[in-house]
């Protein structure tokens, strides 16, 4: 999975607020695309004609990183997901989500499906995982994973049965430079954005992946931080590419989004500078 990686919800679902363009994205050298059934069928369509795009320009297929998640109802987690699954009632069943996924999407494989949250019960949990097992198996995903898992929930889930038949590659949780539960004070939030769940992920094998790295779904302003701003002064970035910069060289591979081709460049080039120890250290405590 690249370290840096494009999703973006579709513009009906946010009120056009919250979009991409997967197909510049690609155009402009990026590799790793995110999307979810949740997104809708119009943004999963756009970042299937992306994929084919790119195919009909000669970007290898191994070279294009697609991860796609399915939901988990019923469910009380999250205020939004109860919401999306009340209104959805026809997605409760995880094996024709995950044929939808791929209808929608136009792809004969992804290279990671995740379960985009718990369910209401571990046990709820657990058989929609197992759903998505077969996948490996079968090659329509090279591995699977979960995603707004918390420390506490995601240690209990791995020690159920049979989820190690198939482990999850990967979870996926909310995760910036500000509002992660700080260095030392161990905070479990309810979706995992924070460093016990970066750290219990590391402790089981699991890589731990960031959505909104700079901040814009936990309604966080990096943009205006000054130790964020006079990091990114020090180095001549944005504090945009600090912000990712942050998230990338701890490892955690981050899922931003973007419609502006000067935004996508910025992305990309966070790997033209390293933030010194002192500097990581101190946008961890920002």
């Amino acid at each position: 999975m690249p370290l840096i990686n494009l999703g973006g919800i579709s513009a009906s679902y946010s009120n056009g607020t919250y979009a991409s363009n997967h197909t510049l994205w690609l155009e402009l050298g990026g590799r790793g695309i995110d999307t979810a059934l949740m997104y809708g069928d119009d943004a999963q369509e756009e970042v299937g004609a992306a994929v084919k795009w790119g195919l009909e320009r000669g970007i290898p297929r191994k070279d294009i990183f697609l991860a796609t998640k399915i939901p988990c109802c019923p469910q009380k987690v999250n205020a939004t997901f109860s919401t999306w699954c009340a209104q959805n009632p026809n997605t409760w069943n995880a094996t024709a989500n995950i044929e939808h996924d791929f209808e929608t999407l136009g792809v004969d494989y992804v290279d990671l499906m995740l379960l985009h949250w718990p369910c209401q019960t571990m046990e709820q949990t657990v058989a929609t995982y197992k759903a998505l097992q077969p996948l490996v198996s079968n090659g329509k995903a090279k591995a699977i994973g979960v995603s707004n898992f918390n420390a506490t929930f995601l240690e209990a889930f791995l020690a159920q049965d049979g989820i190690n038949d198939v482990p999850p590659a990967i979870n996926q949780c909310g995760y910036s430079i500000h509002g992660h539960g700080g260095n030392d004070a161990g905070a479990v939030t309810p979706l995992g954005r924070d460093t016990a769940t970066r750290d219990m992920c590391r402790k089981h094998g699991v890589a731990y992946s960031a959505y909104s790295p700079l901040g814009g779904l936990s309604h966080i302003d990096l943009f205006h931080n000054p130790t964020v701003l006079a990091v990114a002064a020090a180095h001549n970035t944005s504090a945009a590419q600090v912000a990712l910069r942050w998230v990338v060289q701890q490892g955690v591979p981050a899922v931003t989004a973007s419609m502006v081709a000067a935004y996508d460049k910025s992305d990309l080039s966070i790997f033209d500078f390293v933030l010194t120890d002192s500097e990581m250290g101190k946008l961890a405590t920002v």
